[in-house]
């Protein structure tokens, strides 16, 4: 499903957990792609937990607790 959403020409791209599967070469192909699509303006709601990859991509993040918003703001702070 990643293939063919990276490939898409839409503005807004929601991935939920697409780094829990593959291997580490998958990862970065994915992380990769993202990249590009955000540098190229689209927005992308990203949901991990892996905060390695989510400080790679993000700029701004916002962390729910029970469904409800807990903090927002730069990366490093959330």
């Amino acid at each position: 499903a990643f293939a063919v959403a990276a490939h898409l020409d839409t503005e807004i791209l929601l991935m939920d957990e697409v780094l829990a599967v593959g291997d580490a070469e998958f990862q970065k192909k994915c992380l990769g792609k993202m990249g590009d699509a955000a540098e190229a303006g689209r927005t992308i709601v990203f949901v991990s937990h892996n905060m390695a990859a989510v400080q790679r991509l993000c700029g701004r993040g916002v962390l729910l607790n029970r469904g409800m918003v807990a903090a927002a703001g730069p990366i490093g702070a959330v």
